[in-house]
């Protein structure tokens, strides 16, 4: 259903139905215009009834209108004229003979004896009978009667204007419209009703339709048959346009339609409205195209919500408040600098001197403008001159703010940082020398990590091609030991290469290890893991090491110590962390591991007393191949808290050692799960 209301096909129907219903209404309005028109007289003016005919009503007063002029003529005489009844006959007469349509009319009139009439009649009343008379008597005492109808609005005049002739004497003024021009008038009445009420009601049925059609139209413009918003491109022009074109169409097509019956009724031209009428109608068909139109890409902009979007003042407002915005931010913004130049300019021992130097001289002026009478314009001159030099070369200190942003920018290692082209030929310079020092770092910086990472992947490249023959070597060891008739002392250098082997495997995997961390390409797989239970499985595994160790190991973990990181990587950290303890704590003292809570992060501490003195720092101790027994008497390689530390810090943690006396803790920190 929705689709056949919404359909392109109906919306295209109610357009036509529309348009043509207009069209058809003022076609049949002409139409009923030049019907009526085409009679002899045109008496229907909207009455109920014949009875109440206006045109007839207006017919009666015509002969009192003449009375009436006569006495203002006779009045408006001036008074060394002669005034005398023969005068004033002589207006009556000549005011009588101009009345409108005075041959349908009998009229009996008497004015101080003097009577005037167009029939027979002998006196005022034979004349006072029919369906439309007036008749009015004054006598001499100045009683005023009279006897109307039909009585209506349009002739109550005649009494209250006949009240004040109290000079004129008596008179009688009695008339009637002839019987065969009202029965004449009353046909023509009736047909005329006819076409009028006939007109109407069609005129009024296709405005109806028209108007159904058009709320239609109003209700699915801008929505396709699938229910999605709908634009055309006539949606685009501004709405001032459309709307000015809707009120031109409506007071374009009133106007005309006011100067067609202005021209039919008083010029009554029905042969031209038959060369006006194809014109009318495909005016009125082309300006009902242009409302309906504009009038939906109005509606369609509304259900849109783009009115103000597609409004011609809305647009200009718009820019023109842009334009202040951008107008008042770059006031701002140069008021910002210069206030901001003042500042830096009283920061600096040379702008001190600049300024002091400025306002001495700007005092000078001040004093000269005193001593010449000519203190405005001086004062204003050194105020102008005080603040155009204060600028200046407050605006010009910002070359050296640009340097030394510069020098701290490289100063701090961001060496590829350049300082911009300075206005000041002198700062431009000296700014192109740093650049050129911090070019040179930057090459130096990109030459050394490139010989680091050149290192990284030989070591990573040795170790690899080293398995082999060590797993070789390791192989071929443990078959000379299981071969029978090995005598005691070969069997006992074949141990010692085994363990040399052994040894030299583990070395190899750790600078492996420690190769593919520092380069960034391990593999790490990140997952919940509990760093407490973690701790636990490795003193387990190193339970026997610990035994034999002869320390004592306190160990306090909470439960539940969620991080996220790869357990491998951390599991490995952890035991290099517990050999190191193992094999450098001095024995007979008390290990400390411990891993709790704190805020939003996991924190493990592993701390022990060494067995030997710490003469190095917490950053040397963790780099490669780098050992706290100088002696390297101990059993190691130097890559244990190396590679802790890359496998912390690979997971997301960060890798603390801290040196006290004898005390060597180190401190592993993850963020909570």
């Amino acid at each position: 259903m929705k689709k056949i209301v919404y359909s392109n096909i109906l919306k295209i129907f109610a357009v036509i139905a529309f348009i043509f219903n207009i069209a058809f209404g003022v076609y049949i309005c002409v139409d009923g215009i030049v019907a009526c028109i085409k009679e002899d007289d045109f008496i229907y003016e909207f009455e109920t009834d014949f009875s109440e005919s206006r045109t007839l009503t207006g017919l009666l007063t015509g002969p009192f209108g003449a009375i009436s002029d006569a006495c203002y003529r006779y009045d408006r005489l001036p008074d060394n004229e002669n005034k005398t009844d023969i005068v004033f006959t002589q207006f009556i007469e000549q005011e009588l003979s101009e009345i409108y349509r005075k041959d349908k009319l009998n009229y009996y009139i008497e004015w101080n004896g003097t009577v005037f009439t167009n029939c027979n009649a002998s006196d005022g009343q034979s004349l006072a009978n029919g369906d439309f008379y007036s008749y009015m008597e004054r006598n001499i005492a100045g009683s005023v009667s009279a006897d109307i109808s039909p009585l209506n609005q349009y002739n109550m005049w005649l009494i209250d204007s006949f009240y004040d002739l109290d000079e004129y004497g008596s008179f009688v003024i009695s008339v009637n419209v002839k019987s065969d021009y009202i029965d004449e008038c009353s046909q023509l009445w009736a047909r005329q009703a006819k076409v009028v009420s006939t007109t109407f009601i069609n005129t009024l049925f296709c405005v109806i339709v028209a108007l159904i059609a058009y709320v239609y139209l109003l209700c699915v413009c801008g929505k396709n048959k699938n229910g999605e918003r709908l634009s055309l491109w006539v949606d685009n022009v501004w709405t001032e346009i459309h709307l000015a074109f809707i009120i031109g169409v409506v007071v374009g097509i009133a106007a005309l339609l006011m100067i067609a019956v202005e021209e039919l009724f008083y010029n009554n031209t029905v042969f031209d409205l038959y060369l006006l009428e194809p014109i009318l109608i495909i005016a009125v068909i082309l300006a009902c195209s242009v409302f309906l139109t504009s009038s939906l890409s109005v509606i369609r902009n509304i259900k849109a919500k783009k009115f103000l979007d597609s409004t011609l003042v809305v647009i200009i407002m718009r820019f023109i408040v842009k334009i202040t915005v951008k107008v008042l931010k770059w006031i701002f913004d140069h008021l910002k600098l210069f206030f901001v130049a003042l500042i830096s300019l009283f920061s600096k021992k040379s702008g001190l001197i600049l300024i002091s130097a400025l306002s001495v001289y700007s005092f000078v002026i001040f004093l000269f403008g005193i001593f010449t009478y000519e203190m405005p314009v001086f004062i204003l001159s050194a105020g102008i001159i005080f603040l155009l030099a204060a600028f200046f070369v407050g605006y010009k200190s910002k070359d050296i703010d640009e340097i030394k942003k510069g020098v701290a920018m490289i100063r701090n290692g961001n060496v590829s940082y350049k300082i911009p082209n300075l206005k000041s030929v002198d700062m431009d310079i000296l700014a192109n020398n740093i650049n050129d020092i911090g070019r040179g770092l930057e090459e130096s910086v990109k030459a050394q990590l490139k010989s680091e990472r050149m290192k990284t992947e030989l070591i990573t490249n040795v170790s690899h091609d080293l398995k082999t023959p060590i797993t070789s070597i390791i192989n071929y060891s443990e078959l000379l030991l299981k071969s029978e008739g090995l005598s005691e002392e070969a069997r006992d250098y074949v141990n010692v290469i085994s363990k040399k082997g052994e040894r030299l495997k583990k070395l190899t995997q750790d600078l492996f290890d420690i190769s593919k961390a520092q380069s960034g390409n391990e593999n790490i797989i990140v997952e919940k893991i509990d760093l407490s239970v973690l701790i636990e499985q490795s003193l387990a595994e190193n339970e026997s090491d610990m035994k034999n160790s002869g320390l004592t190991f306190c160990v306090n973990t909470q439960k539940d110590l969620f991080i996220n990181a790869d357990g491998r990587k951390i599991s490995r950290a952890v035991n290099n962390l517990i050999n190191n303890i193992i094999k450098y704590s001095l024995k007979n003292t008390r290990v400390f591991i411990s891993a709790s809570e704190k805020g939003d992060h996991v924190i493990a501490e592993f701390k022990n007393i060494s067995s030997y003195p710490m003469n190095f720092s917490a950053e040397e101790i963790v780099g490669r191949f780098v050992r706290g027994d100088e002696s390297r008497t101990t059993d190691g390689n130097g890559l244990g808290l190396a590679i802790a530390k890359s496998y912390t810090e690979l997971c997301g943690g960060s890798f603390e050692i801290v040196v006290d006396g004898d005390m060597f803790k180190a401190i592993m920190k993850f963020k909570r799960y």
